[in-house]
């Protein structure tokens, strides 16, 4: 798998603590229990460091904010965040840095920690220096700072991110924005653009590499076809049955998959996404026209199942607020989440996503769902390469997101994933192959649809994320919002 260069190094935090972690401000209690453990600055840092992988931490040799706050301007440019132990002032949320604020709980008065900097980028957590008596209690304390701290983690990951864009299109591909995002008409999709990648490039400085379709076919067209059999076996031998495709269409897959594979490598490219589905495309050069392939090209469905299994992000379609989403995921929670075409019905209660592949490995740890290998379902079948039917777990907690680049904003919901087939019968074979149904206050989100900001793709991850998409809002600026609760519930 290719790295990006913050990937390959260590993310570097500052820390700083404001206070000695002896009780400055409760000298009576070791009088009275001398016995009782109080927690040094020296053990809480070490507590914390053993839950972060890759991460260097530089502790200040100054408890005094002026000092803190000049040496860390004179590293800022090496610096992915800061871990401050006190209340953080406004000198030094001006800086601009991600901070993980933690209030020394009976080893300094607590007000205005919580009151302050309430627009910064700053997430706030509390560690008392005497631990909890319910020892678990306090480790889950520690796990939350270490959390907090991986989330700046991912966002430095995301910086020198590279990312192969496949399209004939204008950079953001065809499929989104949608024209009830932004209107079909040049000059406002060239703005919506303008604005889209000025928000990429200072938020997470991730960089899109876009290329012609036309290399993707040529590539396809040179690949070695004993090598394209034996992925296509592999994936033969592990899919529980075939039903509407053939051996030919799988091995056109298995040649789509090995040139993305090729491509990623010659542009450096840690991430990619293609047009994928190219009978929704304008004709067009590198649409169905190229010799040798009058269908177009193959389905991206087995190509991107295949690549998601690797740790890899590969959105189809274009996608690129959603391959966003799922990149974080993979830094973050170790899995990218199923993307997919998002339904509401508020009248049973549930939400429907739906796409033609998905990580077979949902919970990132390494224990495969069942799949089954599909023809798309608006191609004939024996047509159009092949896809997959991923039967994700049910009766399993998920979380529901979209970042939207160009609004500077996150949307969020949970539920618990439900048999479809209660609801529809021969579910299987409704419109997308891999289809994930949620029971959830689809009543609220159906209120709270912001389709402008986040079109038509949501992205599903087992486990319930939602405290850590509101960190992640409030670390790079963004406004968080609650689908799933009602307007006046609603408070940020």
């Amino acid at each position: 798998m290719l790295l990006s260069e913050q990937e390959n190094g260590k993310t570097k935090i500052y820390v700083a603590f404001t206070s000695s972690g002896t009780q400055d401000a409760a000298k009576i209690y070791p009088k009275y229990h001398p016995e009782a453990k109080i927690m040094k600055n020296e053990e809480i840092l070490q507590a914390v460091k053993e839950k972060c992988k890759n991460i260097e931490f530089i502790v200040s040799k100054s408890r005094y904010q002026r000092k803190i706050i000049r040496n860390i301007k004179k590293q800022k440019k090496d610096l992915s965040g800061i871990l401050f132990f006190g209340t953080p002032t406004e000198d030094l949320t001006s800086i601009g840095l991600p901070i993980v604020a933690v209030h020394p709980l009976w080893g300094q008065w607590e007000y205005p920690f919580f009151s302050a900097s309430k627009e910064a980028k700053v997430v706030k957590t509390v560690l008392p220096v005497i631990p909890d008596k319910d020892k678990n209690f306090y480790l889950s304390r520690i796990e939350d700072i270490a959390e907090k701290i991986r989330l700046i983690q991912a966002i430095s990951k995301m910086k020198g991110l590279r990312v192969l864009v496949i399209t004939d299109m204008p950079i953001l591909g065809f499929y989104e924005p949608e024209t009830f995002q932004v209107p079909l008409r040049k000059k406002e999709r060239e703005k919506y653009e303008r604005q889209y990648l000025k928000n990429l490039e200072e938020t997470f400085g991730t960089v899109l590499v876009p290329i012609p379709q036309k290399e993707l076919f040529e590539g396809i067209e040179k690949i070695d076809q004993e090598e394209a059999e034996k992925v296509a076996q592999n994936w033969i031998n592990e899919a529980e049955g075939i039903k509407g495709t053939n051996h030919f269409q799988i091995v056109r897959s298995a040649k789509l998959y090995l040139t993305m594979k090729q491509l990623m490598e010659k542009y450096n490219t840690p991430a990619i996404t293609t047009e994928g589905y190219c009978n929704f495309q304008p004709a067009g050069e590198g649409c169905g026209i190229l010799s040798g392939y009058p269908e177009g090209i193959p389905s991206q469905g087995l190509p991107s199942t295949q690549l998601l299994s690797e740790n890899i992000v590969a959105t189809s379609e274009t996608l690129i607020d959603s391959l966003v989403t799922q990149q974080f995921g993979l830094f973050f929670a170790d899995k990218a989440g199923f993307n997919g075409d998002f339904m509401v019905d508020p009248t049973s209660g549930t939400i429907t996503i739906g796409h033609c592949e998905a990580d077979p490995d949902p919970y990132g740890n390494d224990q495969k769902a069942p799949y089954i290998i599909r023809n798309l379902p608006h191609w004939e079948e024996n047509k159009g390469g092949a896809c997959v039917q991923v039967n994700l777990p049910i009766g399993e907690k998920v979380t529901v997101a979209k970042i939207s680049m160009h609004d500077k904003k996150i949307c969020v919901f949970t539920g618990e994933t439900i048999d479809g087939e209660d609801y529809f019968k021969h579910w299987d074979d409704i419109i997308c192959r891999t289809k994930l149904m949620i029971k959830t206050n689809a009543s609220a989100i159906a209120e709270n649809i912001d389709g402008k900001a986040f079109g038509n793709h949501r992205v599903a991850f087992y486990g319930d994320l939602r405290e850590q998409f509101r960190d992640l809002a409030k670390l790079i600026g963004f406004e968080f919002i609650e689908t799933d609760k009602k307007r006046n519930q609603n408070i940020n």
